[in-house]
């Protein structure tokens, strides 16, 4: 991991991501098979309660992925994550906030089971033709959220 992600902490918590995909694209997804990606904005729901919390996982999802180990890893060779947001928390809401991307207006699953291989969620990718509003969310979530700007951090 480069310095470029230190001011993530290397605390537990549950994380958005917040990809865009310029282009339409046919992406294999491991053993999941092959999909039609539409261009837009693609949301990632995971979470981080392993060793070195955030900042080791985000440390991963910010670099560049050689060799993909989740479903995630292969979306991020074609398209590219703007913002994380996140929260502290050693309590995961990751199943809950699939959820709520998942009522917000505008979603779709374009992969069934993408990154939910291991619980009963459609999906933890969600995507949308319109930017995912933070402030939306927020208020969905009922917390405040931590927004960490990709774009921002890796060109200073």
């Amino acid at each position: 991991m480069d310095g470029t992600n230190a001011a993530l902490p290397a605390s537990k918590g549950t994380y958005s991501l917040i990809v865009h995909m310029s282009e339409p694209a046919q992406l294999t997804i491991g053993r999941l098979g092959t999909f039609a990606f539409g261009g837009g904005w693609y949301v990632y729901v995971g979470s981080a309660l392993g060793s070195g919390g955030l900042r080791a996982r985000l440390g991963h999802h910010l670099s560049p992925a050689p060799r993909p180990r989740w479903h995630i890893d292969y979306l991020r060779m074609a398209a590219s994550v703007q913002e994380v947001w996140y929260i502290v928390n050693e309590t995961t809401y990751e199943h809950r906030w699939a959820s709520g991307w998942l009522s917000m207006p505008g979603a779709e699953v374009t992969v069934p089971r993408f990154g939910a291989s291991d619980c009963t969620c459609a999906a933890h990718l969600i995507h949308f033709r319109a930017q995912p509003s933070l402030d939306a969310f927020r208020k969905m979530v009922g917390c405040d959220l931590m927004c960490y700007e990709v774009s921002q951090q890796m060109s200073s």
